[in-house]
């Protein structure tokens, strides 16, 4: 995967703007967190930087924004007076970036380990063609 770390910021970049649509539908009931949302969203921009900029430790943030999403929609999804759209809003946020973890970690990962796979598979192959 050549383009990982484009594809990732573009995906990051739309967990962005979905945040800003959610500023509009989500009622928030104290000061604090309204304070709290617009920090995830400058560390959301801020993910989008750094990925784009290939920066390795940025996946330990973008760790760091799953739990939050992961918690959010724990928090949000138990309440009934919550807009929907704020809802699908969150599940779409929540899975691209997960998305994107995979994309920046797990899939390497699993290449990296079955081309190991065949390149010990392909040594035994001839090592038994041979009499």
């Amino acid at each position: 995967m050549k383009n990982k770390y484009s594809l990732s910021s573009n995906l990051i970049l739309i967990t962005f703007l979905i945040g800003i649509v959610n500023l509009f539908f989500y009622n928030y009931e104290s000061t604090q967190e309204l304070v709290i949302f617009i920090s995830i969203l400058i560390t959301r921009y801020l993910l989008f930087i750094l990925i784009k900029r290939r920066f390795e430790w940025s996946k330990y943030l973008l760790v760091l924004i799953i739990i939050r999403s992961i918690y959010r929609l724990y928090v949000v999804m138990g309440d009934v007076d919550i807009n929907p759209v704020t809802k699908i809003n969150l599940y779409l946020q929540a899975f691209i970036s997960i998305l994107v973890f995979a994309t920046l970690v797990i899939f390497p990962k699993l290449k990296e380990w079955i081309n190991e796979r065949r390149k010990y598979l392909s040594a035994a192959r001839v090592s038994n063609a041979q009499p």
